[in-house]
């Protein structure tokens, strides 16, 4: 037998895209405020003095992102959120930010906005592996996780209990692990894959680890 029970598709949590937006919005800020408020500095003149942008510029340049970036997520928060292509143009924008101030020799704004860019890049290729189809395929020989869980596969012997209920299929495991996904219309047989799963469970249930005293 051989089981392909499809999930439905999963979402980023709102208050986690918010809270990237907050931190990139401010960090923008904050170093192109700092620039420009110190850009009299003899320090800051030093640090500028090799490259082709001014210390003055890049700060405006950093500080206005920074606020574009705070307007969208105040103001147009349902909107910026369904723009996915958002957080790869805030890595864009942070690696060049990053790379000008390399080359200046400011490490520390550099290190800032290249972690930042490397959040919203992770972010955006996170978001795209959630809208792909997510499956748990379950077999005589093993269970087969789809890719976002915290495993890839189970074995039978893994087990305690596997249930496929009101739209919810339950894997609960020997080590006390508990995996619950929502799953999409389903026409499996749901008496006859319960007792196909407890067939496997009760089958393999000599092979589990037993803990030696």
């Amino acid at each position: 037998m051989n089981y392909q029970i499809e999930l439905k598709e999963q979402q980023q949590k709102k208050h986690q895209a918010t809270s990237l937006c907050l931190i990139t919005g401010f960090a923008f800020m904050g170093i192109g405020a700092f620039t420009f408020l110190m850009g009299n500095a003899d320090w800051v003149k030093a640090v500028f003095h090799k490259t082709i942008v001014s210390g003055v510029l890049l700060a405006i340049c950093s500080l206005v992102y920074g606020l574009v970036v705070l307007y969208l997520i105040f103001f147009k928060a349902k909107w910026s959120n369904q723009r996915t292509y958002l957080k790869m143009i805030h890595a864009i924008v942070g690696i060049a930010f990053a790379f000008v101030f390399f080359l200046s020799h400011w490490w520390l704004a550099a290190s800032i906005n290249m972690i930042i860019a490397l959040a919203n890049l992770f972010a955006y290729f996170y978001e795209q592996k959630l809208a792909q189809p997510l499956f748990v395929t379950i077999n005589e020989k093993i269970i087969l996780l789809p890719a976002t869980a915290r495993r890839k596969q189970l074995m039978w012997a893994e087990v305690e209990r596997l249930m496929l209920r009101h739209g919810i299929i339950t894997i609960d495991c020997t080590d006390n692990y508990l995996f619950q996904w929502n799953v999409k219309n389903s026409t499996v047989d749901l008496e006859a894959f319960e007792a196909f799963c407890r067939a496997k469970i009760e089958a393999n249930r000599s092979k589990r680890q037993t803990e030696e005293w």
